[in-house]
């Protein structure tokens, strides 16, 4: 769900290995529930679908540095975080939102829009002051 237009992708994983996707529009959305919260699996797959490209941009040093430097300033401002995944990649802020690689705004996924809308303001004063 984009949090400013309320639209929707729906990704559906067939059996034979393809992917059915569709868009629905914010208009038309009345109400939205999470019956089921995808595993780490289902999320690895969505973000390659999904992610741009950018984190191929950088060396998995840089991607080192990107999350050890995000992970300082969210505990400097007393944000309780957690590294998860195989290869402790992905950052956890409180059990409800998680940060993947390149580590920018965009790579932050929530059900809760709030707390999504907080960390992606943190994240972006962050990028901010490092340059």
């Amino acid at each position: 769900t984009d949090p400013v237009s309320a639209n929707i992708v729906l990704v559906n994983f067939l059996e034979d290995g393809s992917m059915s996707v569709t868009g629905i529009m914010g208009h038309a959305v009345q109400t939205v529930e999470t019956v089921n919260e995808g595993d780490h699996r289902v999320r690895e797959k969505l973000m390659h679908l999904f992610t741009s490209g950018d984190c191929k941009a950088y060396s998995p040093e840089d991607l080192e540095k990107r999350r050890n430097s995000l992970k300082k300033w969210l505990e400097k401002n007393h944000i309780p975080i957690t590294e998860q995944g195989d290869s402790q990649r992905t950052l956890c802020v409180a059990g409800v939102l998680t940060i993947d690689p390149p580590y920018g705004p965009e790579n932050c996924s929530s059900s809760n829009e709030i707390i999504l809308s907080r960390v992606q303001d943190l994240i972006q004063g962050h990028l901010a002051a490092c340059q």
